[in-house]
């Protein structure tokens, strides 16, 4: 809930401004652009650029995420020590960034050109499935479905270059954006267990606690649900082509 208030709050703060930029001055250029790097990450990302002030914009990314395999999955089966967790697992996600920027060039008619420096806010919301085995009183293995999701947010501080490749065509550089906050969800799996297959199940989902992600499980008749929360850090970067108008 605190999250849920901190992103309404930021949110609300950023529409304010929108609102009170005037509708008509010479300093305002619009620009759209496609982030080519998170494509690496199978992730697409939009951008739109509004200049508020000679020197000043604000820009908002979302970036989104069909449902496919983990990225860095070893990185992920490290973190959690168990790749039963991770064989079978589906990723998909939906981001939302705003951010101000603040651009340092003094020459003039470089608006939206050159060095810029700002702050930003990150939301993330990311749906996870897997399927997860456990030994019935038959002396066999099946498996729970689980499924779920994780909300994150962070803030952090972005520096970058714009620059003008053709008549209304950008590069956009971001050069490093790190970025910090939490992260909470919620993952569940239903499926008639025996008493016995309830032991076994939950002596299992103990081999993901680990030191960085606090996570609480608990497995009865019906099934499955493991709570997590977690610090949540991460560096936004970006090569974008952008057209201006």
């Amino acid at each position: 809930m605190k999250n849920k208030n901190l992103l309404g709050l930021t949110l609300l703060s950023i529409t304010i401004v929108l609102c009170m930029i005037p509708s008509i001055s010479a300093a305002q250029q619009n620009t759209v652009k496609f982030n080519l790097l998170p494509l690496v990450g199978k992730t697409f990302a939009f951008e739109y650029e509004r200049m508020v002030a000679p020197k000043m914009s604000v820009n908002a990314s979302i970036g989104f995420r069909g449902k496919s395999s983990l990225p860095f999955k070893s990185t992920i089966e490290d973190l959690i020590e168990d790749e039963n967790f991770t064989n079978d697992a589906t990723l998909d996600h939906f981001t939302f960034s705003p951010e101000f920027r603040f651009y340092t060039s003094k020459k003039n008619g470089n608006a939206g050109r050159g060095f810029y420096v700002g702050p930003f806010f990150k939301y993330g919301k990311y749906n996870i499935t897997t399927n997860y085995p456990y030994e019935t009183d038959q002396g066999t293995t099946e498996t729970v479905p689980l499924k779920g999701g994780i909300g994150t947010w962070g803030f952090g501080f972005v520096i970058g270059s714009q620059f003008k490749l053709a008549k209304s065509v950008f590069m956009d550089l971001r050069i490093l954006g790190p970025h910090y906050g939490g992260a909470s969800g919620t993952i569940s799996g239903k499926m008639d267990l025996s008493p016995q297959e309830q032991q076994y199940l939950r002596e299992e989902l103990e081999n993901l606690q680990n030191d960085i992600v606090d996570i609480e499980t608990t497995v009865d008749a019906q099934g499955a649900t493991l709570k997590a929360k977690s610090p949540w850090a991460g560096i936004r970067a970006g090569i974008s082509i952008g057209y201006r108008f």
